[in-house]
């Protein structure tokens, strides 16, 4: 294809990427973008200074199939987005198909569309009901059309064959389908619609495992770095290294100039947020850099809608709420796409998720301070049960939104990670060497009800004052400057644990004479480290009998035979691996040593329990989320099992006086008891949730 526009976009691409200031000086000169409402008090009405995305928390989604052009009732769901007090709605706009009557030459049309436009008759009517609305858009793929007239804007393995999936066209990255086709679609939404901004649901091309070897790929890549492109996944390989890197970066320049081309046809609110996982190993392995990402997002649109498989629970979902949080800032939102149908293991598309499972996927991310997003797939179904579930959920959230946003975390606990540890540790690997022993550890925390923040190891120095102990669990690779933050961290007076190979690697993966925190700790490096994928094997599967040993003098005061030294083993991974309650309790004893007890949370009585604590100007927040389930770690659950009773200690700040408790679910009535600064209170029973306010 090849018209004035598209020259017109190629160029305003190339300007953009010259120009660094070309951004700011667009979002001066562009006026606020409101969108219409019916009337005043609506949900969506602009009110102030505060744009639309730090305001709307309540999203919903239906996924347009497309039989759905012909029978869309926008009436009925008009009725639902009332009834559940959405704020925002997600709409497929284009893409692979377009859902309005396009004019870009081969953006074709979803069948069965027949002329109507029904992504505008949705968007008109959001708009009449005062919701703003995100065009959704998916941008990686093709029909057999667009691939004929342009094969350069595809995607090709090393035998020359298209990269395919189904039987659409995997686009490049690299391509004009990016830089031209997509942006051009951008702009004729907003023309057509002024949608309040955009979702892209596939936007990151290929993954990591398959490597494009078009002309376009091999100049670009060989101009950048000097290498050739790499033939296959080698992670010893310089140029395979430098071709991972290479990708991250050209997704942070996708999400930048996306952003410039709706916030200059639209104003400078109209914004591109795509979707990001709230997994780190699919983040790393589909090029998008979480942090990066975070540094410039205005909101993340989080495509993470259940549990999958029987390693982790519901608490999960908080835990990657707090995550993006301690990126993103805690003043932003972050939307988390809820599926109403049986999403994870099995899943079953047609089927409503179980009222329970959705629920308490729902109520843990509230703990996390992530919004929710409910999505249905198709407009019409014939198990109506999933309608039900959103309406109360939305409701309490409604009425109680305030101690849900804006608040600040009370952990002292961090927890340290990185996504470069994920790809240059982890590489294939990264299952054993960084899940495992990350699930084995904040598990740990979980069940000692010890609340606890995942920490970037590149905040360590702006966040680590919060913190009394860090603990990093198997962070093979650490840059220089993140030892160094650790270092200073120490010689303040933090604890810190250690488990595994942490340290032992710098930024690209390759093996230090020593671990970098040896003079830290007062532990050397034995042997020469060698062959990285051996060595791992090895590491991570030997010794799998044995316990952590913590100090072998302490064994004298025990009653029973004496014996020379015994082997370590990795206790988080094992924990992970085996659930046994020795590996537990020795990592949260070690925690609790580490930290000199600095914890402002103590809660006794039976069962499993995620506590979430938070602080506003004021007040405290005490999120808890029942996990106490034969289901808690195998989905779907049936039925909720109460938990408690339970004997709260909280340490309150200064500004909070802690003479009133007031209970958001149950609406119980608790007497409290304050001691110095400490109070103590008990709650009789826990059914799914309790968030307890103290003032």
């Amino acid at each position: 294809m090849s018209n004035p526009k598209n020259t017109e976009l190629s160029q305003s691409r190339r300007s953009f990427i010259k120009s660094t200031g070309a951004a700011s000086v667009l979002l001066m000169s562009n006026a606020l973008f409101h969108f219409p409402v019916k009337g005043s008090g609506k949900p969506g009405e602009v009110t102030g200074r505060s744009p639309w995305y730090r305001r709307l928390t309540r999203w919903g989604q239906t996924n347009i199939t497309e039989p759905d052009s012909q029978t869309y009732d926008i009436a009925w769901w008009r009725g639902y987005w009332k009834r559940t007090l959405t704020q925002g709605i997600v709409v497929n706009a284009g893409g692979i198909v377009a859902y309005y009557p396009s004019q870009i030459p081969f953006h074709r049309q979803a069948e069965h569309l027949a002329g109507r436009d029904l992504f505008g008759e949705l968007c008109n009517a959001a708009h009449e009901e005062g919701l703003a609305v995100f065009a959704r858009m998916d941008s990686n793929r093709a029909h057999k059309d667009l691939f004929r007239a342009h094969p350069d804007w595809f995607a090709f393995n090393a035998d020359d064959e298209p990269y395919m999936e189904g039987d659409l066209y995997v686009t490049c990255v690299n391509s004009p389908y990016y830089d031209e086709f997509i942006p051009s679609i951008l702009q004729e939404v907003i023309k057509l619609y002024k949608p309040e901004g955009f979702t892209d649901n596939m936007w990151h091309g290929l993954n990591r495992y398959n490597i494009c070897h078009c002309k376009r790929c091999r100049d670009k890549f060989k101009k950048q770095s000097g290498f050739n492109i790499p033939e296959s996944v080698n992670w010893d390989d310089p140029a395979y290294r430098h071709w991972i890197r290479w990708n991250y970066d050209r997704r942070l320049e996708i999400w930048d100039f996306y952003n410039h081309t709706t916030r200059s046809a639209g104003g400078r609110d109209c914004i591109w947020v795509g979707m990001t996982p709230g997994s780190i190993s699919w983040s790393a392995a589909s090029f998008r850099d979480y942090k990066g990402i975070c540094e410039r997002a205005d909101m993340i649109m989080l495509d993470h809608q259940a549990r999958y498989g029987n390693e982790s629970g519901f608490h999960q979902n908080g835990e990657v709420g707090k995550l993006i949080h301690g990126m993103l800032g805690w003043d932003k939102i972050i939307p988390e796409s809820m599926a109403m149908y049986q999403q994870g293991t099995p899943n079953f598309r047609l089927t409503s998720k179980p009222e329970p499972e959705a629920r308490m996927w729902v109520l843990s991310g509230f703990a996390g301070g992530i919004q929710p997003w409910w999505h249905h797939v198709a407009a019409y179904h014939e198990d109506r049960r999933m309608y039900r579930t959103v309406e109360p959920l939305y409701k309490w959230h409604s009425a109680n939104e305030q101690f849900l946003v804006n608040r600040r975390p009370l952990a002292t606990i961090g927890v340290v990670w990185s996504q470069e540890n994920m790809d240059f540790y982890g590489r294939n690997n990264s299952q054993r060497l960084v899940d495992e022993p990350w699930r084995g550890m904040t598990q740990t925390l979980l069940r000692a009800r010890i609340p606890y923040l995942p920490v970037h190891a590149d905040h360590i120095d702006s966040q680590g004052d919060q913190f009394s102990a860090l603990v990093l669990p198997n962070l093979g690779v650490m840059t220089d400057r993140q030892i160094t933050s650790i270092k200073n961290f120490a010689s303040r007076g933090g604890g810190l644990v250690a488990t595994g190979q942490s340290s032992l690697f710098n930024e690209w993966g390759d093996p230090r004479p020593d671990y970098g925190l040896s003079d830290l700790f007062g532990t050397h490096l034995v042997e020469k480290y060698s062959d990285h994928n051996h060595a791992t094997s090895h590491y991570t599967g030997e010794t799998l009998h044995t316990y952590l040993r913590i100090l072998p003098e302490l064994r004298s005061r025990v009653d029973g035979p004496r014996s020379g030294s015994e082997p370590h083993v990795s206790a988080d991974r094992q924990f992970a691996r085996h659930n046994l309650p020795d590996h537990s309790n020795l990592l949260a004893n070690l925690i609790r040593w580490a930290c000199r007890g600095n914890i402002p949370l103590n809660i006794t009585g039976g069962g499993l329990v995620d506590c979430n604590l938070y602080h506003q100007s004021g007040r405290m927040i005490l999120h808890l989320v029942n996990l106490n389930n034969e289901g808690a770690w195998r989905q779907p659950i049936h039925e909720l099992s109460p938990a408690g009773s339970f004997t709260v200690s909280l340490k309150v700040p200064d500004d909070v006086s802690g003479i009133s408790l007031r209970l958001l679910v149950s609406g119980h009535n608790l007497q409290v008891r304050k001691i110095n600064s400490w109070i103590k209170f008990e709650i009789k029973s826990l059914h799914d949730h309790e968030v307890i306010v103290v003032t």
